[in-house]
């Protein structure tokens, strides 16, 4: 028994059959992105930043509760700048037009990690008002901090010092200039003077010094303060989204959009898929796939289409049948499905033309009573047929006579379904159903019934059990697994009932491993209908390229190698062979070579024949002494009768045995 496919497997299905929505979602998904993307304008991003604290060095090797104070203060500072009272005036200077709020959507503060800085990002569609509105916001901040107006005092202050080095300078000068004076003199006088002027000199200077470093001591400590480190630069401002990325994302979506509904598709569908290589299925055996048949090779694609790979999986399905029957041709096949529309009454129909074409009496029984529409497919009338018998009370031998009809085709008769309004279920369930069957066994090879699908009533399950076998149609499209679970329970309300196995209907055999062999779809160089009309009309044309069939002079008709090839049954490649090995001569007209008619016929005739020998010595032999000779049996029933005869020696090769040492069979049979 085959086993169930893994998830992963059933998913990969899904996914393989399923490629064409999964394709649609990602171009879908592309174009809408891509759609979306030329309606909407470029976005530029300007970015302004913040340095906190004039002595940058000392602010960052400082202190560890110093580098904390600075940090708290760069936070409080980055939600200030979100405040009205800053970015009011930077509307208002800048003409925006837009609210507080509006802004507030733009911008971006960003507190860098480990430093004193702060980021104010803004986001425009144009990058030098981008950079103007960055750089104005963190003016503005500045502008309207305490830190403003320190940095104004300390400006002055560092004015004062700066005057106060230029007088310690001059002070200096002035001082090592009276000391070398002072050194080149030799008055006393002159010398107390020098020491005199000196000594007011270096007061002053050490006065100054003092007042130097007291100014310059009170500004190193003003180290928090704030000035812009970068200012925005419309040119550097980066584009972001003329990127791809938001494409590709939509693209992505797409992608997993698409396969997650086909992962839940494939969840919550329980129809019945055909698989490659089952075997049973709900423990009933899969007798194989049904093609998909085009609209106008229908219904009786098997008269339509004889050399497809459709028709050809039916014949193997009725091989199939005949296996399940053990060997021999069930007398009675009942053909079911769930629903109406799964092909069953075109599956019957055809079934039942390939078992006649096989040479078999073959009887269609049209078992829909509620309502069959079998006799339409083959173009025949509804008068009188199964419901009828049921409910007449008349012989029922003079009622199927009346009601049986000719197909048209060879072994094949129609039962239609008939007009009677009394209730199904009360008719199948009546004794004269059984003696109807039982008749219809005895005077066909097989009866194939159609019934009325299980969704319809407990008719099936009565057919069913005069049935040699039930074949379920399955539509591999629409069936589930519910579905094929019902009709299972309908059947086995039967007392007896053989289901002989499943067939999906409607599966594509061109992508099927198996089916898709090229094995029996022989296709023949030359038409056997083209030659027939070229050999009526041989004599009109002596040569041609595309001619098969021409006369010579003598009116004798000549086949190309294609032409006797199909005559003769046999390949090209053969008649060829035959050609030069001499079992068949060719004559070469123009620059083609042919056979004539003669030597056809001739080679037909060197055939070697064998007799068969019917049953006693001289039963091959003519009439003799007036005694007529044994009537042959048909070929059809001498087929049978071998067939018969290897299955019971299969069955008991003893018993076999045994009988031929008291009857005089003929040897080989």
């Amino acid at each position: 028994m085959k086993q169930a496919s893994s998830p992963v497997t059933a998913v990969f299905r899904l996914l393989l059959k399923w490629w064409w929505l999964i394709a649609l979602s990602v171009a879908l998904g592309v174009g809408v992105g891509f759609f979306i993307r030329t309606q909407q304008p470029n976005i530029y991003f300007a970015k302004t930043t913040i340095l906190f604290g004039q002595n940058f060095a000392s602010s960052t090797t400082g202190s560890a509760s110093s580098l904390k104070q600075l940090t708290d203060m760069i936070t409080i500072y980055s939600g200030l700048v979100r405040r009205p009272t800053i970015l009011e005036p930077v509307i208002e200077e800048l003409g925006l037009g837009i609210s507080v709020d509006t802004l507030n959507g733009v911008m971006a503060v960003t507190q860098v990690e480990d430093l004193p800085l702060l980021e104010i990002t803004i986001a425009d569609i144009r990058p030098d008002r981008a950079a103007d509105i960055a750089n104005r916001v963190a003016q503005e901040l500045i502008k309207q901090s305490p830190t403003e107006q320190i940095s104004q005092e300390t400006e002055f202050k560092r004015e004062q010092l700066r005057s106060l080095q230029a007088q310690i300078e001059e002070l200096q000068s002035a001082y090592d200039a009276n000391i070398a004076v002072g050194a080149n003199l030799t008055s006393a006088f002159e010398i107390a003077q020098n020491l005199q002027e000196r000594s007011g000199i270096l007061q002053n200077l050490q006065q100054l010094r003092a007042l130097y470093a007291e100014m310059s001591g009170g500004l190193a400590e003003q180290v928090n303060l704030m000035r812009i480190f970068e200012y925005a630069n419309p040119e550097t401002a980066p584009l972001v989204t003329s990127s791809i990325i938001g494409v590709a994302l939509a693209g992505g979506a797409g992608l997993l959009l698409s396969v997650a509904t086909i992962v839940l598709i494939g969840y919550f569908d329980d129809r019945l898929l055909w698989q490659e290589g089952m075997e049973t299925i709900q423990g009933i055996k899969v007798l194989g796939p049904l093609g998909v048949v085009p609209r106008n090779k229908l219904p009786l694609y098997v008269l339509t289409m004889p050399d497809a790979i459709e028709s050809e999986v039916l014949r193997q399905l009725r091989a199939k049948l005949v296996l399940a029957a053990g060997g021999d041709v069930p007398k009675m096949l009942t053909v079911t499905s769930y629903d109406s529309g799964d092909g069953k009454t075109v599956t019957a129909s055809n079934l039942a033309l390939v078992f006649a074409q096989s040479g078999l009496r073959t009887l269609l029984v049209d078992g829909d009573i509620r309502k069959g529409d079998l006799h339409e497919l083959f173009r025949l009338p509804n008068v009188m047929g199964f419901s009828d018998i049921l409910a007449s009370h008349e012989d029922i031998g003079v009622m199927v006579s009346r009601a049986l009809l000719d197909s048209t085709y060879d072994n094949l008769t129609i039962l239609p379904s008939g007009r009677s309004n009394a209730d199904p279920a009360a008719l199948l369930s009546a004794a004269r159903f059984t003696r109807l069957i039982t008749l219809l066994k005895s005077q066909f090879d097989i009866v194939v019934m159609d019934s009325v699908p299980t969704i319809g009533g407990p008719d099936s399950a009565f057919m069913a059990e005069v049935s040699d076998g039930v074949l379920i149609i399955v539509d591999s499209r629409r069936t589930t697994e519910k579905a094929l679970k019902r009709t299972l329970q309908a059947l086995q309300q039967a007392r007896r009932a053989n289901i002989f196995g499943v067939a999906f209907n409607r599966v594509h055999l061109q992508v099927t491993a198996t089916h898709n062999q090229p094995y029996y779809r022989r296709t023949l160089a030359l038409s056997p209908e083209r030659l027939n009309r070229e050999l009526m009309t041989a004599n009109k044309r002596k040569l041609g390229f595309n001619r098969h069939v021409i006369t010579d002079k003598k009116g004798e008709r000549l086949y190309s190698f294609k032409a006797c090839a199909i005559h003769l049954g046999v390949t090209v490649e053969t008649i060829q062979n035959w050609t030069k090995t001499g079992h068949l001569n060719a004559v070469r007209v123009g620059r083609r070579r042919w056979v004539r008619e003669g030597e056809i016929q001739a080679l037909l005739e060197r055939l070697p024949r064998s007799e068969i020998r019917l049953g006693g010595k001289n039963d091959h032999l003519p009439e003799a002494n007036g005694l007529k000779a044994p009537v042959e049996p048909s070929l059809p029933a001498r087929l049978r009768d071998q067939r018969n005869a290897l299955l019971d020696y299969v069955r008991d090769p003893q018993a076999i045995e045994e009988t031929d040492d008291e009857t005089d069979l003929p040897p080989g049979d």
